[in-house]
């Protein structure tokens, strides 16, 4: 049997947003795209990370939609390489309390994200409930 990797299920682009862009940027981008979490970049360079916990925390605390990403992304990047199992994805997602992994190919290019939804569905078939 052959062991599926993480650029399997890779899906879509990864959706991205720059460090200067706003608060207000970033909630139109997350509807725009329909979801939960963004690469942050400076030029080509990921920097950060963004979920939607975050643009909410920061709302709360700011009340600002002006602020910036870069004032409170995650900078903490938790990453895989494309060729990693969906164990490994699994036991990195757990260890870190993340529910999102930044995937990047054998250059250290950024490809894609992978969500536990993502996982559960493979495993567990459409419609497994992550929440």
């Amino acid at each position: 049997m052959v062991q599926l990797r993480l650029k399997d299920l890779i899906k879509r682009r990864p959706i991205t947003v720059s460090s200067d862009a706003t608060i207000h940027d970033v909630i139109k981008i997350m509807a725009r795209e329909n979801v939960g979490f963004l690469v942050v970049r400076e030029g080509e360079q990921v920097v950060g990370v963004l979920s939607e916990r975050d643009v909410i925390k920061a709302l709360a605390e700011e009340g600002d939609v002006g602020k910036r990403v870069a004032e409170f992304c995650k900078r903490d990047v938790i990453k895989l390489r494309a060729d990693s199992t969906l164990e490994e994805a699994a036991q990195t997602m757990g260890k870190h309390r993340i529910r999102h992994i930044v995937v990047e190919d054998e250059r250290g290019e950024l490809i894609g994200v992978v969500s536990v939804r993502d996982l559960l569905e493979e495993l567990f078939g459409p419609g497994t409930k992550t929440d």
